[in-house]
């Protein structure tokens, strides 16, 4: 458990650490709003790229070695990218999030495979230790860049990414854990499941209408999550607070979203339908980002916390991925799709974001855009929450039959 923790600690820090030391980073380099919406679009890319082919190297070396090197990249990587200049900070970053890519979608499979009538728990108590890491990032990088510069407040988070694959190599070599003995153990406790040495087909996920919606809710949970880390303290200090402050805001938004992170997924495992969570945590979101387009500097701190509460939805749809399959093989599988056609989607966020906020000249229409897109997520989470589980393709073949 220790190591699952703090693999996930460090899967967001190396992110939330550029937002508040963006407008240091502008102006050594001279990058425009639009590119440096295109840096926080670059995880989103590579997300979706590097993330499908998780399932595929799981099979073939076992999800926790996997996750080990995939960490192990991450940390190398965000030392690397604050070693030169615009080009190597793009390149590190890309590199970073092919690691945080494999992670990403490899924890739910390890958590459906180790703890599989605790899904609900264990995927809040390692989305807990997530947004902690996200919000520890996003509260010291400033005071660092302050005191060290830049490269060091967003290096140093190179450094503790390094620290967890250690533990996590030291942890899952004494557990026998790592390789293939992950599939092992899921055949032997249920034989009725897939290993995870047999793949389910694509085609059979394009069929099935709930992978679809839990793609597009954790496509676009997604934008706003990428466009808060990315963009929100640069909205704070348009509104009159200093860089200090609005890295606290960020902080202060990311620690209002632990306790739900923890919460909702064990709460809504409890029951067969969870559109309660998925659709009342996107109300709170746009909630927040209405009051953000209105009043942005008069209710901050309750607009940084509302925005929070809603990020819920991303632990939610994490443990949705196993809680709406039968087994290790097919969460594998739909966290693989769904996180890849979902950050697909959530590209277009910050990028996006950045370039009509060139465009305009303010916030206006960047987040009225936003709100667009959360009401789509109204809609997904509609689908995404109802008490269907989707079958394995056996289970289809002989329904089909």
């Amino acid at each position: 458990m220790l190591a699952i923790l703090l693999a996930a600690f460090n899967l967001r820090a190396g992110i939330s650490s550029i937002g508040p030391v963006l407008v240091q980073v502008r102006a050594d380099t001279g990058l425009s709003s639009t590119l440096a919406g295109l840096i926080t679009s670059i995880p989103l890319v590579c997300f979706a790229v590097v993330g499908v082919s998780a399932p595929a190297l799981a099979r073939r070396f076992g999800a926790e070695t996997v996750i080990g090197w995939s960490a192990g990249l991450l940390g190398v990587a965000l030392l690397a990218r604050v070693t030169g200049g615009t080009a190597t900070l793009l390149a590190g970053t890309l590199l970073a999030c092919a690691g945080i890519a494999l992670v990403n979608v490899l924890l739910p499979v390890v958590v459906k495979t180790h703890f599989p009538t605790r899904i609900g728990v264990i995927t809040g108590v390692y989305t807990a230790a997530l947004a902690a890491g996200s919000a520890t990032a996003a509260a010291v990088s400033a005071p660092l860049a302050d005191l060290f510069g830049w490269q060091a407040a967003l290096g140093a988070w190179g450094v503790l990414a390094l620290v967890g694959t250690a533990v996590w190599v030291v942890v899952m070599r004494s557990r026998g854990g790592l390789g293939a003995a992950t599939v092992d153990r899921a055949s032997a406790a249920d034989s009725s499941e897939s290993s995870l040495s047999r793949g389910t087909p694509l085609s059979h996920l394009v069929r099935q209408p709930m992978v679809w919606a839990l793609a597009v809710f954790f496509g676009t949970q997604a934008v706003l999550a990428y466009v808060q880390m990315g963009w929100l303290p640069t909205i704070f200090s348009d509104a009159g607070f200093s860089a200090g402050e609005s890295g606290l805001l960020l902080s202060v938004s990311i620690v209002a979203g632990v306790p739900v992170a923890f919460l909702a997924p064990a709460l809504a495992a409890r029951r067969a339908d969870q559109r309660p969570w998925t659709v009342g945590l996107t109300l709170v979101s746009i909630s927040g980002v209405t009051g953000l387009l209105l009043a942005p500097a008069q209710g901050a701190w309750l607009w940084a916390v509302m925005l929070g509460v809603g990020s819920g939805t991303f632990p939610l749809v994490l443990s949705l991925f196993g809680l709406k399959t039968r087994s290790p093989s097919s969460t594998a599988a739909v966290s693989a799709f769904g996180q890849s056609v979902g950050y697909l989607i959530a590209a277009v966020g910050p990028f996006g974001f950045g370039l009509l906020h060139d465009a305009e000249g303010g916030w206006s229409l960047p987040l009225a855009g936003v709100l667009g897109v959360l009401f789509v997520q109204v809609l997904a989470g509609a689908v995404a929450g109802r008490p269907v589980i989707i079958p394995d393709p056996a289970d289809a073949a002989i329904s089909s039959a």
